[in-house]
């Protein structure tokens, strides 16, 4: 049985049993005596309430965030779309790639970067189907992460290739203009894969601006030591149910530091982006972190 088939069972016994339970409760009133009975009488309807917004409304929502970058003074600049974690195959299907396919594209970015665990399954192979549909200045690439693994990473690649989208593994591009254009830099995936420096940085010419595009954000230290000026990283998905003040509700799957959840971090000399992702894996909620799509105006 899937993970994301137990995780349902488990919220449609929450959106079930919480209305049984007021139901009895209003059929024996002298149970309102119990001041355990009372007290979760008042509670559990906003349970309720919490759990099926973060399940069924607010994943629906897609958010356009923007964030400033500046690698350099050159005057030079790049528009840059960030999509990251849609989880194909697991609660998201070719509909809602399509949907983030028509909202990336009427921003009109150069550059769009899909950041890795673009499927859950085997199943979500197929979904990628619409990303064909993506339209930039400069092409779109993709980088794999620990559930494209997962799901089998030489299909996942073969699949992109099929629609026009490289996969930057181990390996760098010349984007942009001039005589010196960006590169964008790829490492395979951090869990998984087998990422090599020296191979992503052997056709990167010395003093060029950079971008890293990496699926975990661990990559951190190792990106400052070699130089990168900004890291485009997902993973977290910013902890997916998180709550004011406090934050994420769970532990977030990386060793930098929780404070690393998602948005744009100063991380020592590099520039750091995570994005919250535009999927869910686990539970099929989200609550005070709506899916995004990031757009990056670099400066370099």
């Amino acid at each position: 049985m899937s993970p994301t088939i137990l995780w349902d069972l488990a919220l449609a016994l929450v959106l079930t049993g919480i209305p049984l339970f007021l139901l009895w409760r209003f059929r024996h009133p002298r149970a309102a005596e119990s001041p355990l009975l009372w007290f979760l009488g008042a509670i559990l309807p906003v349970v309720w309430a919490v759990v099926f917004y973060g399940s069924f409304i607010e994943p629906r929502f897609l958010t356009v965030r923007r964030f400033p970058v500046r690698l350099g003074d050159s005057g030079r600049h790049l528009t840059v779309a960030v999509i990251s974690d849609t989880h194909l195959g697991g609660y998201r299907e070719a509909d809602w790639a399509r949907r983030l396919v028509d909202r990336t594209n009427s921003l009109t970015p150069d550059l769009i970067l899909l950041d890795g665990d673009l499927v859950t399954s085997a199943v979500g192979i197929k979904e990628l189907t619409p990303f064909k549909g993506f339209r930039a200045k400069y092409g779109t690439y993709a980088a794999l992460g620990n559930w494209d693994y997962r799901a089998g990473a030489v299909d996942v690649r073969q699949a992109l290739g099929s629609l026009g989208i490289p996969t930057v593994t181990n390996r760098s591009y010349a984007v942009g203009e001039g005589e010196t254009p960006l590169r964008l830099v790829g490492l395979d995936d951090f869990q998984y894969g087998r990422p090599d420096w020296s191979q992503a940085l052997s056709q990167v010419p010395a003093g060029a601006p950079t971008i890293l595009l990496a699926h975990n954000p661990d990559f951190a230290p190792q990106a400052e030591i070699h130089g990168m000026g900004l890291m485009i990283s997902g993973h977290t998905h910013c902890g997916q149910i998180r709550l004011p003040f406090l934050g994420s509700v769970v532990p977030l799957p990386t060793h930098i530091g929780r404070r690393f959840d998602c948005g744009l971090f100063d991380y020592g000399q590099l520039r750091l982006f995570i994005s919250a992702g535009a999927g869910e894996s686990g539970p099929r909620a989200r609550l005070f972190d709506p899916p995004e799509i990031a757009v990056l105006e670099v400066f370099y």
